[in-house]
């Protein structure tokens, strides 16, 4: 669970639909949509839901309400588009619920990406998404000559109409060669709505934003510069949003409390609402982490300067105070606005350096990191006492060209060493802390924050889950699995078993998604009652919107609030919205980032067509197995035809997608089995990497 805040190796899942509010084009405009009660939902004949078209031209509904599946058959989409929100009319069939669109309520795609050609004298944009192919998309106006057979991006200026499969665009950006690096990450951002650029008012904004603290920033603040906090961070990071210090309140390290101070840049003081830049950072919610660079939230003079807590500078921050008992219970906490002066800045390479005992740092600095260590432990046992759930899952790492970032140099995985882990985990312990503390704080008072929630798993699932890992040879109670505790116990069975990776793979599928909302229902993996986000606000605004919170609360008390007073809680219905949009817009930018992985690994392995490399089944699917391959450490696919060539067997997949049974042979080949495949394509447009089974290995 390290934090995912300065580069491109983070990877966050699926939530519930955001499809009741309107959609925002890309400034933030609300589309128009009808008002259709949501009971129609489930009324008999009508549901109202969100399309998913498939590239052959089909697509599903899934109700807004309850469970209902509607099966759209090719020619009935009406009109509608891939996640548009629509009323369909349904009617029982062989196989399940059948019908038609019967109106579309609300848009979601707004703009088209594609090569762009010529048919006498008209441009087309052939739309590169296969579930767009059935469209004939026009280009509107004049367009450049030299555009002809590029990658452009067009807007979209008429929608198709049922009975007419046409649309007509507005080509607004030229993204580049099709197949090129640049010019397909660039299509991914705007696949999945996300604006490299600032529009011309926010930069207008961000440009008289101070470089430095000026006397009014200082004012109803407390002066804790006289604290040695520092800040670790990785040694490439540019922005830092967090520091940290902490005191012994005793002689004895191992009996006397501990006081912890987490310092959270102060972004509420610089960006106010109802600003350009604070409506911006609002439409974003999140920044994005691609390979190659980082689409940020805030303007880099925010979130690089005057908002990130650089060293030997004094800087606006909240600060989170809390003291740690012996056993580990934060048995005293406080929130207050305060203007801090970190002394060092650290890389997790030298924390780690120093807690191995290789001491390079100076004695003072190396004492703070060793006192940091044991309250982070102390912190740690109790999260675990608890029942918190943490999963051990690989990431990919991308070493791209310093010269040349579009050259990818290697793509491994990225397990950190004992050392490393222990030197995030420090911060990490510190950050949940604090979280959960302002959030305590939040429910106690009833303050309208957005909560950071996750539910328990689903029994359908969970169920699965349990039929995956019997088959993996781990006895499991799927009732067992309905606590964190339970959960907690059964990672602790399988820690050391040869399959634990995959296990734990499996288990988060099973897993119920984080998201935000204004209703608290607790933290399941972090098995706490009550858990918000407060120390990020440089990269989500959540956290944001807890600052100005707080900052009021505070203000109310005659506190220390940087200004809170200014500062109205926002109505519940508003950071309700605010709130789903932020689950939307999580997904949105984990998808972006998990696309442009995809795309840089499919592009790496273009020179490797042909090289046999092992690999372990990840996935089974209809259509074939997917195998995560060892080194370099990218996924591809096995697809079921040539499977069934290269064995001269037929298979068939268990109903749980659990593993393949030869049905002449009777040979399995299932999750977690190694194999050795071969690279036969990859596919810089479709992100995918084809593979050639060769055969199952022992073991």
């Amino acid at each position: 669970m390290a934090r995912r805040k300065k580069a491109a190796q983070r990877k966050p899942r699926r939530t519930r639909s955001s499809s009741d509010r309107p959609p925002s084009d890309r400034r933030g405009r609300r589309t128009p949509r009808a008002e259709v009660p949501r009971h129609r939902a489930a009324e008999g004949g009508l549901v109202r839901g969100t399309l998913a078209v498939h590239p052959a031209g089909y697509g599903f509904v899934e109700a807004e309400v309850g469970d209902t599946v509607v099966f759209v058959p090719p020619g009935q989409l009406g009109g509608a588009l891939d996640g548009d929100t629509v009323l369909v009319s349904w009617r029982a069939a062989a196989r399940g619920r059948e019908g038609y669109v019967r109106s579309v309520l609300a848009r979601q795609r707004t703009r088209v990406t594609g090569v762009l050609v010529r048919r006498g004298r008209d441009w087309f944009v052939e739309p590169d998404d296969p579930r767009m192919a059935r469209f004939e998309v026009r280009a509107l106006g004049r367009v450049p000559k030299s555009y002809g057979g590029q990658l452009v991006v067009g807007s979209i200026v008429d929608y198709p109409l049922p009975g007419n499969e046409a649309m007509t665009v507005e080509v607004d950006r030229l993204l580049g060669r099709p197949g090129s690096l640049a010019a397909e990450e660039a299509k991914i951002l705007v696949e999945h709505d996300i604006d490299d650029t600032f529009p011309p008012e926010v930069e207008d904004e961000a440009a008289s934003v101070p470089s430095q603290l000026r006397r009014a920033d200082r004012e109803d603040r407390e002066d804790l510069t006289d604290l040695p906090f520092m800040t670790i961070d990785p040694h490439d990071a540019r922005d830092f949003d967090d520091a940290v210090c902490v005191e012994l309140l005793g002689k004895d390290p191992k009996r006397a409390r501990m006081r912890v101070h987490v310092a959270v840049a102060d972004v509420s003081h610089y960006v106010r609402p109802g600003t350009a830049i604070d409506a911006e950072a609002r439409r974003r919610s999140f920044s994005t982490y691609l390979p190659d660079r980082a689409v940020p939230m805030l303007p880099e003079v925010l979130s690089a300067g005057i908002c990130s807590l650089v060293p030997r500078r004094d800087r606006c921050a909240m600060v989170v105070t809390m003291d740690i008992d012996a056993r580990g219970n934060v048995v005293r906490s406080k929130v207050r606005a305060a203007v801090i002066h970190s002394r060092k800045r650290l890389a997790y390479e030298q924390v780690a350096g120093e807690l191995a005992g290789r001491r390079k740092l100076p004695a003072a600095v190396r004492e703070r990191i060793v006192l940091l260590r044991a309250a982070a432990d102390r912190l740690r046992r109790v999260r675990l006492r608890r029942g918190a759930i943490e999963l051990s899952l690989p990431e990919s790492r991308i070493l791209l060209d310093e010269d040349d970032p579009h050259r990818i140099r290697r793509i491994y995985s990225a397990r950190a060493s004992r050392e490393i882990a222990r030197a995030y985990n420090l911060i990490e312990e510190f950050m949940l802390a604090a979280n959960e503390a302002v959030a305590r704080l939040a429910a106690e008072h009833d303050l309208p924050v957005i909560y950071r929630i996750h539910d328990k798993p689903d029994e359908a699932r969970v169920a699965r889950f349990a039929a995956a890992a019997e088959f993996l040879g781990v006895s499991c109670d799927p009732q067992k699995l309905s606590t964190p505790k339970g959960v907690r116990r059964f990672l602790d069975a399988v820690e050391d078993h040869d399959k634990r990776e995959v296990l734990h793979g499996l288990l988060l599928r099973a897993m119920a998604q984080a998201e935000y909302d204004v209703v608290n229902i607790g933290h399941f993996a972090l098995a706490a009652p009550t858990y918000v986000h407060f120390t990020s606000p440089i990269r989500r605004y959540p956290d944001l919107v807890t600052h100005r919170v707080i900052k009021r609360f505070l203000a109310a008390r005659g506190r220390p609030s940087g200004g809170g007073a200014a500062l109205p809680y926002p109505h519940r219905k508003e950071a309700a919205t605010w709130a789903h949009h932020a689950s939307a817009r999580e997904r949105q930018s984990a998808g972006a980032e998990q696309d442009a992985k995809a795309l840089f690994a499919a592009a790496y392995m273009r020179d490797r067509i042909g090289d046999r490399i092992q690999g372990t089944i990840t996935g089974i699917v209809d259509t074939g197995i997917f195998v995560r391959l060892d080194d370099p450490f990218v996924d591809g696919m096995v697809r079921r035809e040539q499977l069934e060539r290269r064995t001269r067997e037929t298979w068939e997949a268990d109903e749980l997608g659990i593993f393949l049974t030869g049905l002449r042979s009777h040979r399995i080949l299932g999750l977690g089995d190694r194999v050795c495949v071969e690279v036969t394509d990859a596919s810089v447009h479709r992100r995918q990497v084809d593979l050639a089974f060769i055969e199952k290995l022992d073991g």
